[in-house]
């Protein structure tokens, strides 16, 4: 233990260089080329056996995928930033799921330990006091940034995989490391799932950065806490007409998706767990004349358990 220590503590400033690349270079939901081919790369050369794109994602039970035009600009995007062009072929309509295996010199148990890659629809800020401006490392991408960490989760689980690697010859079973795409929104892990890709794993883990931690050398280990999910798009559709010369001809769609937003939240919360409701995003596309004929609302709902998530969903 004291060895894989030292070990791990020799990569330190490593992974550093690595997770403000990763920082610099953000990707979302079922666009993580660039981040996939870097992920592909180096467990190639580690030795693992890898399966990416129809190999580790289901095509068929992906959500949430964008256009094809935006992700052939996507896709563009990443090449010039330092993607693989023959690796990210293979990833075509989003599949950026990767999966590296790695056997052990001995028989055992197969472990799976997955690292989720997406960044979030948020814009950084661009001021002096904040760290990754004045260090040069804040997002070139607009409206996409690692809020929740995924670029540390994809950095630890790089240097996992070199540490593993180098211990193989006392590794008794396999090793899976899952890197999964499209997590942010909830549609990364079914199509991963039904491929198979841990259909023969007796341990799993999974590990989120900073949620409970007090301190910077803090570790925490739970299997409660976190909450079952639904994420709801909302379309709201009225008339438009000109709100001074005929404002009586309208029917205004984002009064009635705001009305819905106040209305959601006076739904009783569940006496046997947490549950949550919030609307993040509300939207009406239109100038501050017009009778907005159209509305579009993006919630999630949370409970403590499937049914309590359940419950939230259809009260909403």
């Amino acid at each position: 233990m004291e060895s894989t220590a030292r070990q791990a503590e020799a990569l330190k400033d490593e992974m550093v260089t690595r997770r403000r690349g990763l920082h610099r270079y953000f990707e979302t939901c079922w666009k993580e080329f660039r981040t996939a081919s870097m992920i592909i790369r180096e467990l190639q050369a580690l030795g693992y056996t890898v399966y990416f794109g129809a190999d580790a994602v289901d095509g068929a039970l992906m959500t949430g995928v964008s256009g094809k035009a935006e992700l052939e600009e996507c896709i563009e995007c990443a090449i010039k930033e330092g993607a693989d062009k023959k690796l990210v072929e293979r990833m075509q309509g989003g599949k950026t799921g990767v999966v590296g295996v790695l056997k052990g010199t001995k028989p055992g148990k197969t472990v799976a330990f997955r690292f989720d890659m997406d960044s979030n629809n948020v814009e950084e800020e661009k001021t002096e006091k904040h760290r990754p401006f004045m260090e040069g490392f804040v997002s070139a991408h607009a409206n996409a940034m690692h809020v929740c960490g995924h670029g540390g989760h994809v950095t630890i689980g790089l240097a996992a995989a070199k540490l593993i690697a180098a211990n193989r010859g006392k590794l008794a079973g396999t090793v899976k490391l899952i890197s999964q795409p499209a997590e942010e929104d909830v549609h990364g892990a079914r199509p991963m799932v039904e491929k198979g890709v841990v259909d023969d794993v007796d341990y799993f883990f999974g590990g989120h950065i900073g949620i409970k931690a007090t301190g910077s050398d803090s570790l925490v280990c739970l299997t409660g806490g976190f909450l079952a999910t639904t994420k709801i798009t909302a379309a709201f559709k009225g008339v438009s007409s000109h709100a001074g010369m005929s404002p009586e001809l309208g029917k205004n769609a984002l009064l009635a998706a705001a009305q819905a937003a106040i209305s959601m939240n006076t739904i009783a919360r569940h006496g046997k767990g947490a549950s949550r409701i919030n609307v993040g995003t509300l939207n009406a596309l239109t100038g501050l004349n017009v009778v907005p004929d159209i509305a579009v609302m993006e919630l999630e709902i949370r409970g403590a358990t499937t049914e309590i998530d359940g419950y939230m969903a259809t009260e909403s």
